[in-house]
């Protein structure tokens, strides 16, 4: 019998305030993932993690064989030369069912973006059918036999947590609405850092996922620091499900504040944070104030001041104006009850 990805799930026993029902937290080391990456490492894919941990040991020493997989070489051309990198594996991978069938059960919320260059669709179904056969092959099999016991001492460290738990909470008290599951994937070869992906699944629901790469090893053991976890991560990451839908209804007016906020300072800073234009910096500098206010309300000030003070260190200034003006939303709950009420009342506030 096949072994389906390791998964935890927690149901949180406090009822929200505003919605008065349950909140879910879902953690996993999901095999699809790891599949995908594993691929991704015998290809040398420039996001995979730079530390040296027990996963990467164990490929090179038991599947060094798989290293001139077909699969390994379909990912070297379709990820270098038909765009299908950074969060877009990702997003494809999960709107499929687990091994051994993989077939796809789920869509892409963002039916607009192309997960690969137009016309190139095909190449993803002969990718498709080589993962299959990559998972498949019994030496890999055997790996995720081997790994299984540390994916458990991994998510166990991660349940030392006192609040993880309540992330999903804390998020929608913050934005006053809701989204049907939160999805927390820990992607052992994924670079440190993470992505973001909406799935809607069969019923009409969208699925939001945080697929979150470690930020270190110890002791050969890929690291997930629970405060670089839990704010710099988790609330980023699901924030982008609540902002970025906001981001794309107001575009015309964060491109007016264009002039007055995006110098040439700021626009280097961007780029080495690795956004292009304005209206993604913009969408950043507001994810990190929220996440740095809920962290203010719910973690303290001295880690909200950590926090804040890492911005200001990547050119992020900005960041910290936001954070004021946010006081508005925060202190006058009763006249906005959602963040989308006082979305366009920053803006105006911020010109």
């Amino acid at each position: 019998m096949k072994e389906k990805f390791y998964i935890l799930t927690f149901i949180l026993f406090y009822s929200n305030l505003i919605f008065g029902q349950k909140a879910k937290l879902n953690i996993s080391i999901d095999d699809r993932i790891e599949t995908l990456y594993s691929v991704a490492y015998f290809d040398n894919y420039f996001l995979v993690n730079k530390h040296a941990n027990i996963y990467k040991n164990t490929l090179d020493q038991k599947l060094a064989s798989l290293k001139n997989h077909r699969a390994v070489a379909l990912f070297d051309t379709i990820s270098k030369k038909y765009n299908f990198s950074y969060y877009r594996p990702i997003e494809w991978t999960l709107q499929y069912s687990d091994f051994p069938k993989f077939e796809k059960i789920k869509t892409k919320s963002d039916a607009e973006d192309e997960s690969i260059t137009k016309g190139k669709e095909y190449l993803l179904e002969e990718f498709r059918n080589e993962l299959i056969k990559f998972n498949q092959d019994s030496l890999f099999q055997n790996y995720l036999k081997a790994i299984k016991p540390i994916n458990e001492k991994i998510i166990n460290k991660i349940l030392q947590s006192k609040t993880i738990r309540y992330l999903p909470d804390y998020l929608e008290d913050y934005y006053g609405t809701k989204l049907s599951s939160y999805n927390l994937i820990l992607a052992p070869l994924v670079h440190t850092g993470g992505f973001n992906a909406e799935i809607t699944n069969q019923k009409g629901e969208k699925e939001v996922y945080a697929v979150i790469g470690p930020n270190g090893e110890i002791d050969f053991y890929p690291h997930f620091d629970n405060d670089y976890l839990e704010t710099d991560m988790i609330l980023h990451e699901f924030g982008h499900s609540f902002v970025n839908p906001l981001s794309k209804k107001y575009e015309k007016e964060i491109e007016n504040l264009r002039t007055k906020y995006y110098d040439k300072k700021l626009e280097k800073s961007g780029k080495q944070q690795g956004y292009s234009q304005w209206k993604y910096v913009f969408n950043e500098i507001l994810l990190r104030a929220i996440v740095i206010n809920i962290s203010r309300s719910k973690f303290g000030n001295e880690k909200a001041d950590k926090l804040l003070e890492f911005e200001k260190s990547v050119g992020f200034e900005l960041v910290e104006t936001v954070s004021k003006k946010l006081n508005t939303y925060e202190t006058k709950r009763k006249k906005y009850k959602k963040f989308e009420e006082f979305y366009p009342v920053l803006l105006n506030e911020l010109k």
